[in-house]
């Protein structure tokens, strides 16, 4: 299987390669195949690439995080997040107001 290297993005749905998932022109190409009755080693080995692609999507989306998570559970997550976050940026705006840190 094929490892896909991870893109800084604001978007958790840009870190896998949004080509993957397109089938529809290689279901085309086959279905063109099979209507022509001709060359069957390499509907087969089109049925083959087809099949491993398939393969490949499934393991990006196992591996896709949150996606075990019901859309309540990630809403929830989400706004844990949030709120953690939002308590940092306030101890750190906090901690930037003291005197010690004021440079003159």
């Amino acid at each position: 299987m094929q490892d896909y290297e991870h893109t800084e993005s604001t978007s958790e749905l840009d870190r896998f390669p949004r080509e993957e998932f397109s089938f529809l022109p290689q279901v085309v190409q086959i279905l063109d195949k099979v209507s022509s009755g001709k060359n069957e080693i390499e509907i087969r080995n089109m049925t083959k690439k087809l099949k491993e692609k398939f393969q490949r999507c499934h393991q990006i989306l196992q591996e896709l995080p949150g996606a075990d998570l019901s859309r309540e559970e990630q809403e929830e997550l989400l706004r844990t997040e949030k709120e953690s976050l939002e308590q940092k940026r306030a101890a750190r705006r906090k901690y930037s107001e003291l005197p010690i840190m004021q440079f003159k």
